[in-house]
């Protein structure tokens, strides 16, 4: 009798039965039949009929609300069965920043719905783990976006956009960033990773040449050793902790610059479901996340 149901809702939202027929691909005679059927066994009559008009009847709106109730809550039953049904073994590749920050809460979840699902995670570089994820060896990774086109067998999912600042030792004086820049000893973000060739081309747009002092990958590396007094560094970062006393963070004025992270996965594969079930739920946490600009809608 779902079926029927699913009729009987479909006729009510789209105003007619050939109208509904037409979006729950079916003819016109067996939606008619169906709802035919479905009077029968309420034994009752939910539509005025005049030609080949109908019109729902006090019966037939009261019928749609209870019809409306009990496939959801169908639908909701159908959904817990699969969750606990599904099962397996998840290799994950995520770049540090993202693992410290919002993968706990991300594997917290993902086991909480689905108890009987196991992961592995992989911490890398972008381009290393963006590697690992085409040739198959790891299921999905949160990397930052390349600068260049992934092939077609690889999907994007796009979760947020990190601000890049520039950050200084606490006693320099001053705010213009630029000249910061050109004084102080800069600490590269690595230039081999996609963050680090977005900076790179920043600085060449800006014409800055700063002085290289120190290379590294690890933003939170690179905060350590602006806290010492190394230099100066242009890295994503929205806050700089406990370092708040040894550091200063300059913003880029109408110079804004961000690096978008988000998920690689193949489009086709035999975990599809496991990885569809991760999208969705990094999806969510990234949308409860105050800290970050998502993309999401």
């Amino acid at each position: 009798m779902l079926k029927e149901l699913r009729t009987l809702v479909a006729v009510a939202k789209h105003g007619s039965i050939t109208a509904a027929a037409q979006h729950i691909g079916l003819t016109q005679a067996a939606a008619s039949a169906q709802i035919q059927r479905l009077e029968e066994s309420l034994q009752t009559s939910l539509f005025d009929r005049r030609g080949r008009q109908v019109k729902l009847n006090a019966a037939g709106a009261d019928a749609v609300a209870r019809a409306t109730q009990i496939l959801h809550l169908y639908d909701e039953l159908c959904d817990q069965s699969q969750r606990t049904a599904l099962r397996g073994h998840l290799r994950l590749g995520a770049i540090q920043s993202m693992q410290r920050q919002y993968l706990p809460r991300i594997i917290q979840a993902l086991v909480g719905e689905y108890p009987d699902v196991s992961t592995h995670l992989e911490l890398g570089g972008s381009m290393p783990l963006l590697t690992l994820v085409d040739h198959g060896k790891l299921d999905a990774a949160i990397v930052v976006k390349p600068f260049f086109a992934l092939p077609p067998e690889l999907k994007w999912v796009p979760l947020l956009q990190e601000p890049f600042k520039v950050i200084c030792p606490a006693d320099v004086a001053g705010d213009d960033w630029r000249q910061i820049l050109k004084t102080l000893p800069f600490i590269r973000y690595d230039s081999a990773s996609f963050g680090g060739r977005v900076v790179d081309r920043f600085l060449q747009s800006q014409r800055l040449v700063p002085k290289y002092q120190v290379e590294s990958q690890d933003v939170d590396a690179i905060l350590e050793m602006v806290a010492s007094g190394l230099g100066a560094a242009l890295v994503p970062i929205k806050d700089v902790g406990r370092h708040q006393a040894s550091v200063r963070v300059l913003d880029l004025g109408e110079h804004q610059l961000h690096r978008e992270v988000g998920v690689v996965h193949p489009a086709n594969q035999r975990q599809a479901q496991l990885v569809a079930q991760f999208v969705r739920i990094t999806c969510a946490q990234i949308r409860e996340s105050p800290f970050v600009h998502p993309l999401l809608e």
